[in-house]
């Protein structure tokens, strides 16, 4: 009886493994820019998390630790930004950013509006903030 109750469990776990991997493939947008993903979910309690007016860059995947934030119009270079981070775009007016894969702006993705994203940043060497 432990063991059939022990493969039941297992088989629940990858089940609920399976469903979320299919939420988050499913609930994503991918963007031209590297592959900057939209996020459909929480993107209230990251832009709480980033002041208004500002773009926050922060050290992962999600809100924890200090992003870096950028708050003027221009380009920004990045450095030792690898994998998946999670980007705000705290701007106001509607105010955008783009992800370039070349330093000083250059060589920019489509335009990201207000929202979260987490998009790859190894192939990303700066990123640009315009009205």
């Amino acid at each position: 009886m432990q063991r059939k109750t022990h493969l039941n469990l297992r088989t629940m776990l990858a089940g609920l493994g399976f469903t979320a991997a299919a939420t988050v493939a499913l609930s994503a947008v991918t963007l031209s820019a590297g592959t900057a993903v939209a996020a459909t979910s929480g993107m209230t309690a990251a832009r709480g998390d980033c002041p208004s007016g500002y773009v926050c860059v922060y050290p992962g995947n999600d809100a924890g630790g200090s992003p870096d934030t950028y708050y003027r119009y221009g380009s920004y270079n990045l450095s030792n930004m690898f994998g998946v981070h999670l980007v705000v775009n705290n701007q106001t007016g509607g105010a955008g950013l783009r992800l370039c894969t070349s330093y000083g702006g250059q060589n920019c993705g489509e335009r990201l509006g207000p929202g979260s994203y987490h998009p790859n940043l190894t192939p990303i060497n700066s990123i640009m903030l315009e009205p």
